[in-house]
């Protein structure tokens, strides 16, 4: 009786030891996914790195695995942490303006000049300049 005791409390040391590991797996994964689809708004400017060719490296700074692109150069925030500007002027890039960037839903303020890109239409932009 004492070894099937003995079994049973190895049995469940064994399950409990499973259970957390996967739990801990889980977390972790979803930790994961959190990090690397950022958010929709590093999302979209990032599918606009990708899209351009960018031979002086200014958009280096543009890590998808940001919370968000706050932090990047050339990018603007407000207080809500929400894109407001892009200042791409002089930087030699190429390439086509993305449709994600509609996602942008408060850039009031988008600077290509001195750039060499295919433009697509957008609803909520207030100023673009294209010199």
């Amino acid at each position: 009786m004492a070894a099937a005791a003995a079994a049973a409390a190895q049995w469940l040391s064994v399950c409990i030891t499973f259970s957390v590991s996967l739990i801990i797996i889980i977390i972790g994964s979803s930790s994961l996914v959190a990090v690397a689809s950022g958010n929709s708004e590093g999302d979209a400017l990032y599918a606009l790195r990708r899209s351009l060719s960018d031979p002086d490296n200014v958009l280096q700074s543009w890590d998808p695995t940001l919370v968000n692109p706050c932090t990047w150069f050339h990018i603007t925030c407000n207080q809500d942490n929400r894109v407001t500007r892009l200042d791409l002027g002089n930087s030699n890039l190429s390439g086509r303006l993305v449709p994600e960037l509609g996602k942008l839903e408060h850039l009031q303020y988008l600077y290509v000049n001195q750039n060499l890109f295919l433009f697509i239409s957008f609803h909520n932009m207030y100023i673009l300049n294209i010199n």
